[in-house]
């Protein structure tokens, strides 16, 4: 397994700011095997800790990743960022899908120096293809993520408002969340509503 002091400090320096950015609780919890994998996840732990002393603004805790998806279950509402090395992150981020009603609402952001871009965690979906029955969620709140990262934070306001709105009604949602509305009534729906 492989990780470097330039890359695991990239990911966790853009955690703190993100959490500086999210007017949320302002804090960033790690996670990763750092008893087992000394090496590897001892210097993403270290690298943590070392860039944490840079935003005394920003709370800042660390978890070994078992004791972690314990807590993400029992307890979600006290976290705000996560950073971990991809391994977890790929699972963990599926499990937290999960706890909140599936992989359809589960947006993503990928973050390079100098680019990003944004998509629904679930990926594609080729076997429910041209159905129009996916669940648009991810999709849009992916949308609104890319919104935020160009510092269109109004516009992406108003998208999460519209998503929420649509949910909180109750008319029209998607298969997957209990409803019978097609992707195209959904989305119509979040339209109406910006």
């Amino acid at each position: 397994k492989a990780i470097t002091e330039r890359g695991s400090e990239r990911v966790i320096r853009h955690s703190f700011d993100l959490a500086r950015r999210r007017d949320q609780k302002r804090k960033v919890t790690v996670t990763c095997k750092y008893n087992m994998l000394s090496t590897a996840d001892g210097l993403f732990l270290e690298t943590a800790k070392r860039v944490a002393n840079d935003y005394p603004d920003i709370a800042f805790e660390h978890f070994i990743v078992d004791d972690f998806l314990c807590r993400m279950i029992a307890q979600p509402e006290e976290l705000d960022v996560i950073v971990t090395p991809n391994l977890y992150g790929d699972i963990l981020s599926d499990g937290a899908a999960g706890m909140m009603g599936g992989l359809g609402l589960a947006p993503s952001g990928c973050y390079g120096d100098d680019y990003a871009y944004f998509e629904s965690a679930h990926g594609t979906a080729p076997d429910i293809a041209g159905q129009n029955i996916i669940n648009p969620t991810a999709t849009l709140l992916s949308a609104a993520m890319m919104l935020d990262y160009l510092n269109l934070r109004e516009a992406a306001l108003r998208l999460r408002h519209a998503v929420r709105s649509v949910y909180s009604e109750g008319r029209t949602l998607p298969r997957d969340q209990g409803g019978t509305a097609s992707t195209d009534a959904f989305c119509e729906a979040v339209r109406s509503l910006l």
